[in-house]
């Protein structure tokens, strides 16, 4: 599996694309930033085909570049989670219009409406419901590379945001943590996670020293 990782726009998200080789063509998005330009660049510098854009919730800052690679790219398809899918078309629901912009987007592709296992390219991904940043937030673990793509939902020595307006910010932490910890801590220790945000960290660190899941 070849990952490249790019941090895009003023929030630094974590943009990953996935190829099953570095010499394949076809690739996996997951997420996108508030500047997809870089993104293009690097698509058309590797002269890439980006088959699927798997969004991880709805915020403003990881759906905005799928308008613009829908536009360069008309075969891609969208995904997201069911919870979170009215959010591509509602500024208000994704935050944007409260940053003073109008993030909208046609709806997603494919829906994902349960737990269940998303094949590209030969590779394998659990997909993982851990509602609480958002309601339809979810991970993708391929357990053949060892690797969890975590969204906002797990990072290096924190978890995501529940303190969002129109959020029961206490309910909707205790439903994260529990999703964490009954999902995503008992995959193995080594298991290699890549957040939305920030630096990689493994499972085996987040479990013993995280101070949201001790």
């Amino acid at each position: 599996m070849q990952i490249d990782k790019l941090v895009l726009g003023s929030y630094e998200n974590n943009c990953y694309v996935i190829r099953s080789d570095k010499n394949t063509g076809d690739c996996l998005i997951i997420d996108t930033g508030l500047d997809s330009k870089p993104l293009i660049a690097f698509l058309k510098k590797e002269n890439l085909n980006p088959v699927f854009l798997v969004l991880t919730h709805g915020h403003a800052d990881h759906i905005a570049g799928a308008a613009e690679l829908r536009l360069l790219f008309k075969n891609i398809k969208v995904c997201i989670h069911k919870d979170d899918s009215k959010m591509l078309g509602d500024a208000g629901s994704n935050f944007s219009r409260f940053a003073g912009v109008e993030i909208i987007t046609a709806p997603a592709d494919i829906i994902f409406d349960k737990e269940t296992e998303f094949d590209f390219d030969g590779m394998k991904f659990q997909i993982i419901h851990t509602p609480g940043h958002t309601l339809g937030g979810i991970c993708l673990y391929n357990k053949e590379n060892n690797v969890l793509f975590s969204g906002d939902s797990l990072f290096a020595g924190s978890i995501g945001r529940t303190d969002f307006s129109g959020y029961d910010a206490e309910k909707s932490m205790e439903q994260l943590i529990e999703g964490i910890k009954t999902k995503l801590l008992i995959l193995p220790e080594e298991t290699t996670v890549l957040p939305g945000h920030g630096g990689r960290t493994s499972i085996g660190r987040e479990k013993r020293s995280n101070p949201y899941l001790q």
